[in-house]
């Protein structure tokens, strides 16, 4: 049974897809947590205006994206959390004028 192993000859191209599969959601799910926790960092604990903290936060998830090499569709996830931010921020800010009178 032993003996009758040769070292190299498995196939190992279900082992390397997984394994790439996993590093690239290890990848994304750090990038994701970093931004999301740049833009409460920076609106909550410096107290930084919502609008000017989304913009600097965008900026830093594309140079980021750059930095990791990643594929278009961390570009079309930064621009949907941007997006995202600015309806929450319009909704937050009109009702934050609508209880202020």
């Amino acid at each position: 049974m032993a003996s009758d192993h040769v070292r190299g000859e498995m196939d190992i191209t279900e082992h390397k897809s997984t394994f790439d599969g996993f590093m690239t959601m290890t990848v994304w799910s750090c990038l994701l947590t970093v931004v999301i926790l740049l833009y409460f960092i920076l609106v909550f604990a410096i107290g930084m205006d919502w609008m000017g903290a989304l913009l600097a936060t965008g900026v830093v998830g594309v140079v980021l994206g750059l930095a990791m090499s990643m594929k278009t569709s961390w570009y079309f996830t930064v621009a949907g959390l941007f997006v995202t931010g600015l309806i929450g921020g319009g909704i937050v800010s009109l009702f934050g004028a609508f209880l202020a009178g």
